[in-house]
């Protein structure tokens, strides 16, 4: 069996970004599925979904310049 060393902890997911933020809220039972943004949705069999928070990085949004190079960003899709 080889080692393995955690040097880190982070979380980006839809109930917000950062551990504590993550696990309070999900310890408070707070649901993250909601109608879907960002694009057109009409034409979908499903439109609830769990998208990640975006915003200025507080309250546990997430703010991709925080993480990400302007170029790095237009590579990835906004999740």
């Amino acid at each position: 069996m080889r080692r393995v060393v955690v040097t880190g902890l982070g979380m980006v997911s839809p109930l917000g970004c950062g551990v504590e933020v993550t696990w309070k809220r999900l310890l408070e039972g707070k649901n993250a599925a909601a109608t879907l943004t960002g694009f057109e949705i009409s034409d979908l069999a499903a439109q609830i979904g769990c998208q990640i928070p975006f915003g200025d990085g507080s309250e546990g949004t997430f703010n991709p310049d925080d993480w990400m190079e302007p170029k790095e960003q237009r590579k990835v899709d906004p999740f």
